[in-house]
């Protein structure tokens, strides 16, 4: 009655028990009170318990069916946290995922804790970190020599964006249970505009005419997430709420004559800044020199992280943005920064202002485009 009182539930001696008279000296008797401390360390003790069986291996046993239960409907909940124009269609998990009664020792049940970490990482005890100041994903993976993916994806993040204190499990997720969802919602999206070059013959600078501005559409449609991922979307209608307006950039002949001689590039980057070419890329200088006023902005010529944002020798204030794809935007002259290092930047964000240090003859932004290490004519890239 002890034993099942301690133990919390129903229990099975499993060892072979025999009474025998003996006699003893005695010094040699068990104390009264030692008595169950010795016979539960020397008794095979099992307890009845629920066995979480994934794929017919077992993972993790618990006290009872109910809290076994409870572990796998909060996973589902985990993962179908959704946006409130959306609606939940069904759930289920992608193993075969099964509860059954189990006879074990009392030191492997797990709590619910311990068998939610168990099943949604594959692990008892990952690695953890807590955020701080000044912590950005970027850099947090960069430390630990992982993906900003695999922190988003074993975190369950909806976004980049941390909180002071918030722990992160910093091991790559490979769960034991993945939970497939899908649901259908409805959402405004935004239509780029495009980007329209005007060749002018008079001139020998690259200037905005019209701004472009993104349209807006609604759209009607079907996700399938896994362990809250988007890993398929079936648009159902899509309807126009506003059309876009192009942007239209004027650039000189000799601009376009210079990139057209050079070759190659992707003309996938944007114009950090506009204004008159003051050096062209050559021999010694490889770069463009764009003249501006001091403190107009200058922005991303596309998506990326900053990896350098400082002072450095006739650089002045500079800054680079790693692209991720082999692409490599540097950014030079600065008056100030807008952006630090580890930041993740948009195509277009402003990073910084257009200034006159370092060694420089006046305000003008020194671009450079470097591919795999090799630097590259800028003008071969941007639109």
């Amino acid at each position: 009655a002890e034993l099942k009182q301690e133990y919390g539930g129903d229990l099975e001696i499993c060892s072979n028990i025999e009474y025998t008279k003996t006699w003893a000296m005695p010094g040699k008797l068990t104390p009264e009170e030692k008595i169950k401390e010795v016979l539960i360390n020397e008794f095979d003790i099992k307890r009845m318990a629920a066995a979480i069986i994934v794929d017919e291996k077992t993972i993790a046993y618990m006290k009872n069916e109910e809290e076994a239960q409870a572990v796998l409907e909060e996973l589902k909940k985990q993962y179908t946290c959704l946006d409130s124009n959306e609606k939940l269609l069904e759930v289920s998990f992608a193993e075969q995922v099964e509860i059954k009664q189990a006879l074990v020792d009392n030191q492997e049940l797990l709590s619910k804790e311990e068998a939610a970490t168990l099943i949604s990482t594959g692990t008892l005890k990952p690695q953890k970190y807590v955020v701080k100041e000044g912590d950005c994903l970027w850099l947090i993976a960069r430390r630990n020599d992982m993906y900003v993916d695999d922190i988003i994806k074993a975190n369950g993040l909806k976004t980049e964006n941390l909180s002071l204190g918030q722990e992160l499990v910093l091991e790559k997720s490979q769960p034991y249970i993945n939970v497939l969802a899908k649901v259908e919602g409805e959402k405004t999206e935004s239509i780029p505009y495009q980007t329209k070059v005007v060749v002018d013959s008079t001139s020998s600078s690259v200037k905005v005419t019209q701004d472009g501005k993104e349209g807006q559409k609604q759209v009607a449609y079907v996700a399938t997430l896994i362990n809250g991922v988007v890993q398929d979307r079936k648009v159902l209608e899509e309807k126009v709420v506003k059309e876009p307006v192009n942007k239209v950039i004027v650039k000189g002949s000799k601009i376009v004559q210079v990139a057209s001689r050079s070759g190659g590039g992707s003309g996938a980057l944007d114009w950090p800044v506009y204004g008159s070419i003051t050096q062209y890329y050559r021999s010694g200088h490889r770069a463009i020199d764009i003249a501006n006023s001091r403190g107009t902005p200058i922005k991303a010529a596309d998506s990326g992280y900053v990896t350098y944002a400082g002072y450095q020798g006739g650089y002045g204030n500079f800054i680079i943005v790693d692209h991720g794809n082999g692409m490599v935007t540097r950014y030079a002259h600065c008056s100030k920064f807008l952006a630090s290092v580890g930041q993740k930047v948009e195509k277009g964000q402003t990073i910084a202002t257009v200034g006159n240090t370092g060694r420089s003859t006046g305000p003008h932004l020194h671009f450079e485009v470097l591919s795999h290490g090799s630097f590259q004519n800028p003008l071969n890239y941007l639109r």
